[in-house]
């Protein structure tokens, strides 16, 4: 039965509000936690555990590929942690910000001070003035742990001095009093931009999103497929399509999630009520801009289509 525009429209909107949990929302969990204090009970709380002889908080580095669903991993866990998020005694203990362009010392600094709620900061104030302002703000929040997101961009100002600065600035969070946990999000390249200077790397743990398998989680995507097609109101495909689900989504589980809604969109624009590879091949298709040959929803040898990464997706073709 053709739905509505408002119709689908709104069932969309539901489904893109869902939150899937996966093992990695546990991994990310257990690493801030390991940097909390905890209570009696063992239960973490709001004070970060200090390091190197009481002097210092540690931080976390969090990669992943685009699509990998880092973003929403981290800002689900932040929001429901017992002691850091929205129902945290005296409300959220944690504040999100995104690296800003310029990626400067200065441009950060006044982007942590806009997202906590201060006023304009003057641009000819001195950086290391704004960031001794940022030190004073967060103490005067209450923030204990600060997520930089699309921390890879910090590299994108060019000049090794500045990274080296902004670098200084985290250092600068982590022995203040009270001190800060830094929680840098971004994709791998973020590893190099940590490691530009060796005392500052060792105050990070490294945490990588593992990629989606078949084995692991095929009878998970399945199932949130049977899911979303429920409350869609559309029957769930009669064939397998989580193994080119998978692949097509280059094994990053933010990616399935994408693709499977895009797909659900496409059968409910066409009237459809029932979900078919050839929705999941049209989804995809849109978004790609492939033929057929190169539609792992189409093609016989679906597997052996190359999609690495870095390639331009003018030249996907066949492997040899």
């Amino acid at each position: 039965m053709l739905k509505s525009e408002f119709e689908i429209d709104n069932i969309l909107e539901i489904l893109r509000h869902k939150f899937v949990t996966t093992h990695r929302d546990a991994e990310v969990r257990h690493e801030i936690d390991r940097l909390l204090r905890r209570n009696a009970d063992g239960a973490p709380i709001a004070v970060p555990v200090r390091f190197s002889g009481g002097r210092e908080a540690r931080g976390i580095v969090v990669t992943g590929h685009p699509g990998d669903g880092k973003s929403t991993i981290i800002d689900h866990v932040l929001k429901t942690h017992p002691a850091l998020g929205l129902g945290a005694p005296g409300g959220p203990r944690y504040l999100a910000v995104t690296v800003p362009s310029p990626a400067t010392l200065k441009a950060l600094g006044c982007e942590i001070l806009r997202v906590s709620g201060y006023p304009d900061v003057s641009e000819r104030r001195e950086r290391w003035s704004i960031w001794r302002l940022v030190r004073h703000r967060l103490a005067a929040l209450g923030v204990v742990v600060l997520l930089i997101d699309e921390a890879h961009d910090l590299r994108s100002n060019g000049s090794v001095e500045e990274i080296m600065d902004i670098l200084c600035a985290f250092k600068s969070l982590l022995e203040a009093d009270p001190p800060v946990i830094l929680l840098l999000s971004g994709i791998p390249i973020l590893h190099e931009i940590v490691a530009f200077e060796g005392q500052k790397n060792r105050r990070f743990a490294k945490l990588e999103l593992s990629p989606v398998t078949a084995p692991t989680e095929g009878d998970k995507l399945q199932q949130l497929i049977v899911d979303f097609c429920r409350c869609a109101d559309i029957a769930p495909p009669e064939v397998d399509v989580v193994p080119r689900l998978i692949y097509a989504s280059r094994y990053r589980f933010g990616m399935c999630i994408e693709n499977t809604l895009n797909t659900i969109e496409e059968a409910l624009r066409h009237g459809d009520d029932r979900l078919t590879l050839a929705h999941f091949a049209e989804a995809w298709a849109a978004v790609e801009s492939k033929g057929p040959d190169c539609n792992p929803f189409l093609a016989i040898k679906w597997a052996s289509i190359d999609l690495t990464e870095g390639t331009d997706p003018r030249q996907w073709k066949l492997k040899k």
